[in-house]
């Protein structure tokens, strides 16, 4: 039992310039009026090819490029909306954790650029998201936090992110910043006194998830050392694998980072990521060749919640995601 634990322990450880025309300048000639209407007829003609082209596009007889791009700059703001409530939340947890305090309140409507104790010490230690995040963060009887909703409130991008256990994740994420505001009944830019108290010392996981882990079952511990398998990839290895925030990593797909242990035998392996920076702070996985009761987990050393007990369909809700619906990052 120890040694197996030990194993755990180690695994999260370880543009073109235009042309002008130059030269002698010569007489022209008059344009007869024949000229000009073969040549008026000619443009009448090219403007319309031009318009059917166009409207070929729009009735779906051609591809308009324009709205593609659209839609993936959406999905890439969303997904990054998403990235920082995530980041955010566990930094805060992180903060909390390391100071042994909680927050006061059981609502906080704040900005990460305040100079109030909390964020200013996530600032200075884990997460600078390097623009002004605004979130409301709801808080649990223990003074941690529940789930997180931020935005950065501008003109271009007023995407609303969101993590944590909130049960109308999906409805807020298509909200804009001002709507939101307005549900949880607070008015811009009147931000909250964020207050902080000090707690006794614990040993126990914040906001803990499930129960402890059961080391005696070997799916359990493969199933961890394939999460920190990943973590360590993406952080060490030399693999060209898109970084996805849910994802899946294909039974055929080989590792290329240097282990201390030996990769147990997998199917494809579905994922999710949390990053810490740029790099992947923990790992949530399914090996779907298991039950998929068999979450594997790895903090990658930064002391997150387990998510023990639960099953996979438990932790993709909990996130937000869809079983297939990868999203990258």
């Amino acid at each position: 039992m120890k040694a197996k634990r030990a194993l755990l322990l180690s695994l999260a450880l370880i543009t073109a310039a235009a042309p002008f025309s130059c030269g002698r300048t010569e007489q022209k000639t008059e344009t007869s009026s024949s000229e000009r209407e073969t040549a008026a007829e000619t443009t009448a003609a090219e403007t319309s090819e031009k318009t059917t082209s166009a409207e070929n596009k729009k009735d779906g007889k051609g591809i308009d490029l324009s709205f593609g791009m659209l839609g993936y700059v959406k999905k890439s703001k969303k997904s990054s909306a998403n990235a920082n409530a995530s980041t955010l939340y566990k930094a805060i947890c992180t903060v909390l954790t390391d100071r042994e305090q909680k927050v006061a309140d059981n609502a906080v409507y704040s900005h990460t650029d305040s100079e109030d104790e909390l964020n200013k010490a996530v600032r200075d230690t884990y997460f600078d998201p390097g623009k002004d995040l605004e979130y409301i963060m709801s808080l649990g009887e223990d003074g941690f936090p529940v789930w997180i909703i931020c935005s950065s409130n501008t003109k271009k991008d007023d995407y609303v992110g969101v993590f944590g256990n909130n049960s109308r994740a999906d409805e807020l994420r298509e909200m804009n910043w001002a709507d939101v505001l307005k549900e949880f009944g607070y008015e811009q830019g009147k931000y909250s006194e964020v207050r902080l108290e000090k707690i006794e010392p614990s040993t126990e996981t914040v906001s803990a998830q499930g129960t402890a882990l059961d080391l005696d079952d070997p799916d359990v511990m493969e199933s961890c050392m394939l999460a920190s398998t990943i973590g360590w990839e993406y952080n060490r290895g030399i693999s060209d694998m898109p970084l996805y925030l849910y994802g899946k990593w294909s039974k055929d797909t080989p590792f290329t980072a240097d282990f201390d242990w030996e990769v147990p035998q997998h199917g494809d392996i579905e994922f999710i990521l949390e990053m810490y920076g740029r790099d992947v702070g923990r790992v949530l996985c399914w090996d779907t060749a298991r039950d998929k009761k068999y979450v594997g987990d790895s903090d990658m050393g930064y002391g997150y919640n387990s998510f023990a007990g639960r099953t996979w369909d438990e932790v993709l809700e909990y996130f937000g995601y869809k079983q297939g619906e990868y999203v990258d990052y």
